[in-house]
């Protein structure tokens, strides 16, 4: 074959391979936004831009412009006051590590004599919930609860955890909004994977059931 016709070839299988991965890239993008938009159809709320992580974040390291991305969640999965600004994250320091996906909000800078108590060997993960799926508010630090997230009318067992912190515990009352939960590392993409598809339920399984937190 001669060489000019080898360079063509080439090219052509090049364009080709560039087609191929952009078709590829587009269709996972229709994807997210797909369920994305039947997020917001089903639980409803405006849109709000926020900052996600875009890596694990380590306790103690400081947060670049590289860490964050901004992306649209619906109002009503995101937890309390989270980070809407880069501004607003750019610069601290968490006190526990961050997820990878995870909303930026404060639970994850608390000052160090309220620094949340993460289990050695789990992750600490904030989700939004209330009262009616949560156990009515009434969830106390080191709770093992199990947590289930709900799909066409069928709610499945997600993973075992143990609350670590609560909108209740850290105002010291009032409506419940958002908690605090410290799971296993294999654990944490599945858990927030759920929450931007919908609201989560928090259970506390009966002693029998055995130890939530320690089999997730």
């Amino acid at each position: 074959m001669k060489r000019g016709m080898r360079i063509v070839l080439s090219m052509v299988v090049g364009i080709a391979a560039a087609v191929v991965s952009l078709a590829y890239a587009a269709d996972v993008r229709a994807q997210a936004e797909a369920a994305h938009d039947e997020a917001l159809s089903r639980y409803g709320g405006e849109t709000v831009e926020v900052c996600v992580a875009r890596r694990s974040i380590d306790a103690g390291e400081t947060v670049g412009e590289g860490d964050i991305v901004i992306e649209e969640w619906a109002s009503s999965l995101l937890p309390e006051d989270a980070a809407t600004s880069r501004s607003d994250v750019v610069g601290k320091v968490p006190t526990s590590r961050i997820p990878k996906r995870a909303v930026f909000c404060p639970t994850y800078f608390k000052a160090s004599e309220n620094a949340v108590d993460v289990p050695k060997g789990m992750v600490a993960v904030s989700v939004s919930a209330d009262a009616a799926h949560a156990m009515g508010g009434s969830l106390a630090a080191g709770d093992a609860v199990d947590v289930y997230v709900s799909a066409d009318g069928v709610a499945d067992r997600l993973c075992a955890a143990r609350v670590v912190d609560s909108s209740v515990l850290a105002a010291g009352g009032g409506d419940l909004s958002w908690v605090t939960l410290a799971v296993r590392p294999e654990s944490v993409k599945e858990l927030l994977s759920a929450v931007t598809r919908g609201a989560v339920t928090i259970t506390v399984p009966a002693p029998a059931a055995g130890r939530g937190g320690d089999d997730a």
